[in-house]
């Protein structure tokens, strides 16, 4: 989502002014308008009324940290609310550009990693809903949650749990070490698809595409998606 230049200078404006509490408000008929944190505490949260997103186009709000990911808190008003969310990391030094989700439009390959928005489990929705016609729901979870992608995610999903060696094209690979914290897809040649990511937020971690073999003693189980 890309904001016209005068709806961009607006929401910068607002939030270096209200910096470093939290602030933000919605995008609507291409403009910003802002709204009131509601939140007690506004340094670190952030809380609007709902009953004004009436023909909204997208809620947005700063981290005043200069956090570039989406928290779980994020990740559930937007799942909540069924409205694209933008987030704008703010320092002292002021406004960065914002960043919006979902993020479905891009290719598999080469995407930058930004937990909760270009990551492995939205790689994995996109290919599914793309190649397979298989929504997966979404659902928030938090960087480095001590959670296990399997247990507190897919397995509510129903999918078939199958032997790693019977695996066929399509099928979920989990990852991790003991439990799963990551994961992919099998494709046709042999290869796993997937986003691995090592901090929150790095442009320079791209997705990418695996040899199987090479993930092997990563894998903690295999479902097939239904």
């Amino acid at each position: 989502m890309r904001l016209h230049p005068r709806a961009l200078a607006a929401l910068n404006e607002h939030l270096e002014r209200e910096w470093p509490r939290e602030a933000g408000g919605v995008i609507r008929c291409g403009g910003f308008f802002p709204l009131e944190n509601l939140h007690p505490d506004p340094e670190r949260h952030w809380e609007f009324e709902t009953e004004d997103i009436d023909s909204v186009e997208a809620v947005i709000h700063s981290h005043p940290d200069g956090c570039e990911f989406p928290s779980r808190a994020d990740m559930e008003s937007q799942i909540a609310l069924g409205l694209p969310h933008g987030i704008v990391p703010v320092t002292d030094v002021g406004a960065a550009l914002p960043f919006f989700w979902p993020d479905t439009g891009r290719p598999y390959l080469g995407r930058p990693y930004r937990h909760g928005v270009t990551d492995c489990l939205q790689l994995l929705r996109d290919w599914l809903r793309r190649e397979r016609g298989i929504e997966v729901p979404p659902f928030a979870y938090g960087w480095q949650e001590e959670a296990d992608l399997f247990s507190d995610g897919i397995r509510d999903l129903g999918w078939e749990r199958v032997d790693p060696t019977a695996a066929v094209a399509g099928d979920v690979v989990l990852l991790g070490r003991g439990r799963a914290t990551h994961c992919g897809v099998l494709l046709e040649d042999g290869q796993v698809l997937h986003h691995p990511g090592a901090k929150p937020y790095d442009p320079t971690c791209l997705s990418r595409r695996t040899p199987a073999a090479r993930l092997s003693r990563l894998v903690t189980g295999v479902v097939r998606p239904r």
